[in-house]
């Protein structure tokens, strides 16, 4: 068995990379043109239903997907079988929401549209078990996660600019919405029939082997939840205690870090099965793996969030106008918030391969009540900038408790030899940075980045130099390669 190759990490992220930058461009400009023709009440019961609807399809998954990509990816010959569980499962899951859906929407104090809308969308969760990406991340098959994000999107925005007119009911979404989804059902059956040659997802509802599953699944699918909840509770509080500006400067900045984040979580989507092959190996394999990933993420990391933060005025300018400016003190902040995600990473998938996702829940719900003790007391003195402490120290925590927790439950995993070279190179930046911004701010952060590129070159450039060349060239990693 074979760890990891990094050719295929390589074109896999790239795959997922494009798939998902094209999906999110054809996302807005369908809603920018549904904005524009339904205007502000409309498209906000548009907007209303989209939120309601995220806490009616997470429960349809409950960490199933992550579950099934780990295990087939350490056992592949099993793969029929889970494709089968997991499918029954979340078919259960799926009729359980739309249950749940409709009594909402009975005693829900809403127009008789509005109310139809939510059912379609509610009617759309019957193709969520047969959006298959999770199957193809675990066999590798990133081009096949890539493209039907793709189909998706371009299947709904398709749609809307060919049917939705100014005075088209809003049931015509919902209807447009079922189609997407049906389409993108489609294309993952094919993919599975007749390019991978798998199996026709029949669902099972064996009880003794879907409750194993979702035993071992729901930790991850809570800690998923946990998640959420402490990237997302400081904007929430923010709404409630403070509605004016420095909610939308706040807003603003968090959705460019969000944005960014997708491609972190897209990261570790790629990474995950290559980790879990590591589980059934030796230890050498996974420090291999860990030590490039961690060195490649840390550099990464460690220059995009000083140079954001750097620049943080001009960035909010040059996004949102000049009304924003206002709100880069917490973007600022929020920036930190991606090299410490992309260190975490590395240790919560460890966690999660090595079938410690029980830990990593508990990490995970304490870095959340973290994050919401921080925002209730840093959000009513400090507002956007508080609500920003608090997600970044929050991070820190579950940095910190995820690392600790393989060190104790699998084997240390070192990162402070990873981190020496980075974080040198970063405070002789910062200092050139400050000595140079005397006079102009582009050239100290120019000068300062050379810095930080030539410590690069000097420390980790030529083991990074022999990595890409190993891609470009399809050699395999699967045992520790000499370290300088």
């Amino acid at each position: 068995m074979r760890p990891v190759e990094p050719k295929r990490l390589a074109v896999n992220f790239l795959y997922l990379s494009v798939g998902e930058f094209a999906a999110k461009l054809l996302t807005f400009a369908s809603f920018t043109y549904l904005a524009r023709t339904l205007g502000p009440v409309s498209y906000g019961s548009v907007e209303f239903t989209l939120a309601v609807m995220t806490f009616f399809t997470l429960p349809t998954d409950l960490g199933l997907g992550t579950f099934g990509a780990r295990e087939i990816a350490q056992n592949p010959s099993a793969a029929p079988r889970l494709l089968r569980e997991i499918t029954g499962l979340r078919l259960f899951f799926s009729l359980c929401s739309m249950l749940l859906l409709a009594v909402f929407i009975v005693f829900l104090q809403k127009s008789p549209e509005q109310k139809e809308l939510l059912g379609l969308y509610g009617l759309s969760l019957l193709g969520t078990p047969y959006l298959l990406q999770w199957f193809f991340q675990a066999h590798d098959q990133m081009q096949w996660v890539g493209v039907s994000s793709i189909v998706r999107q371009a299947g709904f925005a398709v749609l809307v600019f060919s049917v939705f007119r100014t005075r088209s009911p809003l049931i015509y979404i919902g209807i447009i919405e079922c189609a997407s989804v049906a389409l993108t059902a489609a294309f993952c059956l094919y993919v599975l029939k007749d390019r991978m040659r798998s199996p026709w997802p029949a669902p099972t509802f064996g009880i003794a082997a879907l409750m194993k599953d979702v035993r071992s699944a729901l930790p991850i699918g809570l800690c998923d939840l946990a998640w959420t909840l402490m990237l997302y509770f400081s904007t929430v509080l923010l709404g409630f205690l403070s509605p004016d500006q420095s909610l939308g400067w706040y807003g603003a900045g968090h959705r460019i870090v969000m944005a960014s984040h997708t491609f972190v979580m897209l990261y570790f989507f790629n990474l995950l099965p290559s980790i879990s092959r590591c589980a059934g190996l030796p230890s050498e394999h996974l420090l291999k793996l860990s030590d490039d990933s961690l060195r490649l993420t840390a550099w990464t990391g460690f220059f995009a969030a000083p140079v954001l933060g750097v620049l943080a005025p001009q960035v909010m300018t040059l996004v949102y106008g000049a009304s924003f400016r206002g709100g880069w003190p917490s973007f600022a902040v929020l920036v930190w918030v991606l090299p410490m995600a992309m260190l975490s990473g590395h240790h919560r998938y460890i966690l999660i391969a090595y079938n410690h996702q029980k830990r990593l829940l508990v990490f995970t719900s304490i870095s959340a009540a973290v994050a919401v003790v921080l925002a209730f007391v840093l959000i009513p003195p400090y507002k956007g900038l508080g609500a920003a402490w608090a997600l970044l120290i929050a991070n820190i925590v579950l940095f910190v408790l995820a690392y600790f927790g393989v060190r104790r439950y699998v084997f240390e995993v070192p990162v402070l030899r990873q981190l020496l070279a980075p974080l040198t190179a970063l405070g002789l930046a910062a200092l050139v940075c400050l000595v140079v911004a005397r006079w102009n701010l582009y050239a100290a952060v120019l000068s300062a980045a050379a810095v930080y590129v030539g410590v690069f070159l000097k420390s980790d450039g030529p083991k990074l130099i022999f990595f890409v060349q190993s891609v470009a060239r399809g050699k395999v990693f699967s045992s520790t390669a000499n370290r300088d």
